[in-house]
């Protein structure tokens, strides 16, 4: 039986996603993992995208993808985020493993934002072939720059909201 690895594609409103070197591997990686039985694919594509980003994601933000076949014995459930341009050195992970010399180590060790034509020369190519062939990212994103106008809109309609509190 196939294992399902649950990711978010992070788009930035330039065109690109933001990728995270896996430790120890020549290939840059987008967040992504496995869940526990208790936990609902969003759930873990949130969870996972703070544990190796450090990025809080509300999953009621994350448009589904759909799962699609990346390697064998997994597949991958996508889902994708609009954010805002931030410093990719304010990430950080939180998620650790023993290495061969058994030190620990975290998962991700460095991010960048890759535009859609660079992903073949940072990713793997079981990655590539899902972000380029089964996927459009350039239509995901208009979708995402749609969902985000039409949230303002809604937003703007209702009028002003309260305030909140900065400490």
């Amino acid at each position: 039986m196939k294992s399902i690895s649950h990711g978010v594609l992070i788009f930035n409103g330039d065109a690109q996603l933001l990728l995270c070197h896996a430790t120890g591997s020549p290939y840059w990686d987008i967040p992504k993992g496995g869940g526990t039985l208790t936990e609902t694919g969003r759930q873990t594509a949130v969870r996972e995208t703070f544990e190796e980003c450090g990025l809080r994601l509300a999953p009621e933000d994350l448009l589904p993808l759909g799962c699609f076949a990346y390697r064998a014995g997994k597949d991958l459930q996508l889902y994708a985020v609009l954010t805002g341009n931030f410093d990719v050195h304010t990430c950080t992970c939180a998620s650790q493993f023993v290495d061969r010399r058994g030190r620990p180590r975290p998962e991700m060790d460095a991010y960048r934002w890759a535009g859609f034509d660079e992903l073949p020369q940072w990713c793997a190519k079981s990655l590539v072939a899902v972000l380029t062939r089964a996927l459009s990212l350039k239509a995901i994103l208009t979708q995402l720059q749609a969902l985000k106008q039409r949230r303002t809109d809604v937003d703007s309609a209702q009028g002003p909201r309260g305030l909140v509190a900065q400490e």
